[in-house]
């Protein structure tokens, strides 16, 4: 396998660790802090710029869960992002259709680091959730076959994603899908407990913002998405999946009848 060379560049409180030819860091310094347009809004949003030729995304780390409120954006040590860089230029070796990585930049604070992933921007394309949105029935049904596909390829190359969602899957202008942001994913040898962890991890996605595909993803592309990965694989989960599906579903109903015992009472009693 090619080795990749990654040059390690610095100016002031910034690291720059990129692939390619020498750039110029401090113009690049200047594009990262002030982007030509955010790609959301909100706090920490991508950001986008032209550089050296090239229109490059940048995504600043975030903590998740309840340490986002306690440390924010600061980390204490570049692993995040070297980690990412690191799977993300394999499976763009490997021929896995990823956006294609530039590098990534830390900024040097008074206790910790701030980082940020650089990536070229992909134009003309949306993500999986607006892709379902506009189109019909039938291309809905293609696209669930080919992430099938593409989520067991990239476990036959031993890239496991615990935190895949569909907004980090993008639809190019051809309707080819490429995958991005390959944060916490790591190296290992992919298993079937590991495939049916990152199905039900989109399961939960589609289910929570279902209202942004229009039309919610229903039970034929679940299926279709399902069958695909069992052909390729020779495992069964769609039996495994319905019967836990059923008993999430008798606790959820379970858990409403309770609280209506113990809760419902005391409401009306109180009017």
């Amino acid at each position: 396998m090619k080795v990749v060379q990654f040059n390690r560049d610095q100016n002031g409180r910034y690291t720059v660790v990129y692939r390619g030819e020498p750039v110029d860091i401090a113009d690049l310094i200047v594009k990262i802090q002030e982007p030509d347009r955010r790609l959301t809004a909100g706090r920490g949003a991508p950001g986008v710029f032209e550089f050296d030729g090239r229109a490059l995304v940048c995504r600043q780390y975030l903590h998740g869960g309840w340490l986002r409120g306690i440390t924010g954006m600061m980390f204490f040590g570049e692993k995040r992002a070297s980690g990412e860089l690191e799977i993300t230029t394999y499976l763009e070796e490997k021929g896995f259709p990823v956006v294609i990585p530039f590098g990534f930049v830390v900024k040097e604070e008074l206790v910790a680091k701030n980082l940020f992933f650089l990536s070229i921007f992909l134009e003309n394309a949306r993500d999986l959730i607006d892709h379902f949105r506009l189109a019909g029935q039938r291309e809905r049904l293609r696209m669930s076959k080919k992430l099938a596909f593409l989520l067991f390829r990239m476990g036959q190359l031993g890239v496991y994603h615990p935190d895949l969602h569909l907004r980090n899957v993008l639809v190019s202008g051809e309707g080819e899908l490429f995958f991005l942001d390959f944060d916490k994913a790591y190296h290992k040898k992919v298993v079937p407990g590991d495939y049916e962890r990152m199905f039900w991890r989109l399961d939960r996605f589609v289910r929570k913002y279902s209202p942004l595909f229009g039309r919610p993803v229903d039970e034929m592309e679940r299926l279709i998405f399902l069958r695909t990965y069992e052909r390729l694989s020779g495992e069964r989960v769609l039996g495994s999946m319905k019967e836990k599906r059923q008993k999430m579903e008798r606790s959820s109903k379970l858990g409403w009848f309770i609280d209506k015992i113990f809760y419902g009472r005391k409401k009306q009693t109180s009017t």
